[in-house]
């Protein structure tokens, strides 16, 4: 097992799914919203490719568009959510950016979610894993 995995507190999960993303800034209209796809996501973070820059320490809202998130919720509505609208949002903190040609590898750490948000994300992951391993 390599020094970065042993580092890792959730196991990482391969699979992209569509992210909105814009930088915490003020005044709030100068605030962009992009989309884009992760490269990979855990409980604690999510990985990405922009072609918009970011520094390392920028705060970031983050939206994830994850099918199936709906049944590792708590929520009571969960059986009356839209499969293609079940996503979790939350305030992430950028800390490390790479950039490769036009492009920026951006890694961003979770720092507020709510916590039954939180929770069925980490199910969701967990199932993911088991299913596949």
């Amino acid at each position: 097992m390599s020094k970065e995995m042993d580092r890792r507190k959730y196991p990482r999960l391969y699979k992209s799914f569509k992210v909105q993303i814009k930088k915490l800034e003020f005044p709030l209209k100068s605030q962009k919203l992009l989309e884009t796809k992760c490269l990979n996501i855990s409980a604690g973070g999510i990985f990405l490719k922009t072609y918009e820059p970011f520094k390392v320490d920028d705060v970031v809202q983050v939206i994830i568009y994850i099918i199936g998130l709906g049944k590792f919720h708590k929520s009571y509505f969960k059986k009356f959510e839209a499969l293609t609208d079940q996503k979790i949002s939350g305030i992430g903190k950028v800390v490390r950016v790479n950039k490769l040609g036009e492009e920026f590898e951006i890694g961003i750490k979770f720092v507020d979610v709510y916590e039954d948000d939180w929770k069925a994300l980490y199910e969701f992951i967990r199932a993911e894993l088991d299913k596949n391993s």
